[in-house]
């Protein structure tokens, strides 16, 4: 059950707020208490919260995650958690490494990984200081096995998150900093509008493959994040958590 008390005080930047798992995260924290600075290429949404500051920005320039820790820091007096939700999946030009462009493939990591990496660095500074410590970053359950079809720049970049994750755990937990990472499995977000609206049959065999026989939702990874983030977590670092309704467990 959520609490309004959960995150009171506390400030977080999230990447990838301007929609989909990033923006669900950003009303999730916000809704138990929690200010939330937004960061995404993308147009501030009507749905993220009015009273936060929301910078629009491509996170894969390198100064953008400095500012984004330095206006959360002015705005709310600290910084207590980071959220790299922000990432990107090409379907049809995101491919096998024996086709795939250098271009495709740099742009990629850029998204997925280095422009996370930068933001845990930046943010670690203002962790220190903060109350809740505690980052999470958004990879897939193809950084944990491989993807139907092949998309090696994004699996790479996944599989590559979610060892960044422990890297981060390993690094900062003498500082009590803990760093964990949310695998989501087939969720419905606007990345894979596209091709479930030109393949409409594609989204019904991928919920008949789930165990729970659902698509996720953004909320459900959110709600991942929020445990993941919170005190009652904080024995829990450098792991993580799946959430696809059982869909790993079935697969080859």
């Amino acid at each position: 059950m959520r609490s309004a008390e959960r995150f009171a005080g506390r400030a977080a930047v999230v990447t990838g707020a301007g929609g989909g798992t990033g923006l669900a995260v950003a009303e999730a924290l916000y809704a138990e208490g929690c200010r939330p600075l937004g960061v995404d290429v993308k147009p501030r949404p009507d749905a993220f919260p009015a009273d936060c500051p929301y910078l629009q920005a491509d996170i894969t320039e390198p100064t953008v995650p400095e500012e984004a820790v330095r206006r959360c820091v002015e705005a709310f007096g600290a910084l207590d958690h980071l959220v790299n939700a922000a990432g990107v999946a090409w379907f049809g030009t995101d491919c096998s490494i024996v086709d795939i462009t250098d271009e495709i493939w740099e742009r990629v990591l850029a998204v997925n990984l280095t422009a996370a990496m930068r933001f845990a660095r930046a943010a670690v500074p203002a962790l220190r200081a903060g109350t809740g410590r505690s980052m999470v970053h958004v990879a897939s359950v193809a950084g944990l096995r491989t993807t139907d079809e092949p998309m090696d720049a994004y699996q790479v970049s996944k599989a590559a998150l979610v060892s960044l994750s422990r890297g981060l755990a390993m690094a900062l937990a003498a500082e009590g900093i803990r760093s964990n990472a949310v695998c989501p499995g087939a969720v419905e977000t606007p990345m894979l509008a596209g091709i479930y609206a030109e393949d409409p049959a594609r989204r019904d065999r991928m919920r008949a493959r789930v165990p729970l026989r659902r698509m996720g939702l953004p909320g459900d990874v959110a709600s991942a994040c929020l445990y993941l983030l919170s005190d009652e977590a904080s024995y829990v670092t450098g792991t993580e958590l799946v959430v696809d309704g059982g869909w790993l467990t079935v697969l080859p």
